[in-house]
């Protein structure tokens, strides 16, 4: 499989952790003693710190998060050199959507005019772009669709954000929320005649599925119960320690017994950027090379489904990512599941 494009769109407001911190400070008074605030204030400092989190890009006032999603697929069927009829499959895959159903993937296939293509989503948290590779890998190699767009249109965070901290404590399940980029990316891939490679390993453990979620207001009616009594529905939460210290035993574990993984001599490895200081834990521990580490978190921070096609844009526009370069792939996601891939990177 051939990549003919992996573009990206990032909103104009670069938001630091001093103005998150604000921000949590001011909408927390009500709640908190000024000693508790402070307090809040020192811990939210220290886990920025930790998990190497620096800016992240949120929408301004003026912008909205469908016209990312549309500027990065313009920009990846010009990289491409392919007008709209050349697509014959779109694939959604952003955690970021409007509406339950219909897929969003209508929307995309109606404005960027991609008459001839065919759409769905795939939805599985940050892993939902490389599970959509590992179905457009597929659908090339059967020869059921000949050239397939990826888009997500990841822009999440004001909408699910739980601002009052009514506790310290919250901290425990409320910290991840504040690392969120907004990003969108497209990738467009077709077949190729040369071999590519390509593995991919995916494990999931369901019975992990409630320490990181966007619940419904009638999720009560499909959950098997969460760690915590007063979920708000549509508020994002996730027990940070808890799921990073899960995936970062599974993750590495799955890549050391792995033979296909092991014996692949990668050249970069790019990981999702849930963390900086998780991908370098990770690699180190795998003994992949640190210097072959490519992260985005300090950068972008966390960009959700768009992190490793975010990372792989700017290393390709960075010369890190070249034609027949060995990519390794590897990441946790909620669910929980951990995923490996391995290709020759092909343009």
């Amino acid at each position: 499989m051939r990549y003919c494009a992996i573009e990206y769109a990032i909103p104009s407001k670069v938001v630091t952790n001093a103005e998150i911190i604000q921000e949590i400070i001011a909408r927390s008074k009500r709640y908190l003693t000024q000693k508790a605030l402070d307090l809040l204030a020192f811990k939210l400092d220290e886990l920025f710190k930790k998990s190497v989190t620096s800016v992240r890009y949120h929408r301004a006032k003026s912008e909205r998060s469908i016209q990312f999603g549309i500027e990065a697929g313009k920009k990846a069927l010009e990289s491409a050199n392919m007008s709209p009829e050349n697509i014959d499959l779109l694939i959604y895959v952003g955690v970021g959507r409007g509406y339950i159903e219909p897929a969003t993937a209508n929307v995309f296939q109606k404005i960027l005019k991609l008459n001839k293509a065919t759409c769905f989503d795939i939805l599985d948290a940050c892993a939902s772009w490389l599970r959509a590779i590992h179905v457009a890998h597929s659908f090339i190699k059967s020869g059921m669709y000949k050239n397939i767009m990826i888009l997500n249109c990841e822009f999440n965070f004001r909408e699910y954000a739980n601002f009052e901290f009514k506790s310290v404590n919250d901290i425990e399940f409320n910290f991840p929320t504040f690392t969120i980029g907004e990003a969108a990316t497209a990738t467009i891939v077709t077949d190729s005649e040369q071999d590519d490679e390509y593995y991919a390993s995916f494990r999931t453990w369901g019975d992990r599925h409630n320490l990181c979620k966007i619940p419904l207001p009638h999720f009560s009616e499909y959950s098997d119960g969460e760690l915590r009594s007063e979920i708000q529905p549509l508020t994002f939460f996730s027990y940070g320690e808890k799921i990073f210290r899960f995936v970062f035993s599974r993750l590495c574990k799955h890549y050391r017994e792995d033979a296909a993984l092991k014996s692949f001599t990668h050249e970069i490895v790019f990981s999702h950027a849930a963390s900086d200081t998780m991908s370098e834990k990770v690699i180190q521990s795998c003994k992949l090379g640190q210097e072959k580490g490519y992260n985005t978190h300090k950068r972008f921070g966390n960009t959700v489904s768009a992190s490793v096609p975010l990372a792989m844009a700017c290393a390709l526009k960075e010369g890190r990512l070249k034609n027949n370069t060995n990519v390794l792939i590897g990441f946790g996601s909620a669910g929980v599941s951990t995923a490996w891939s391995k290709f020759k990177f092909l343009l």
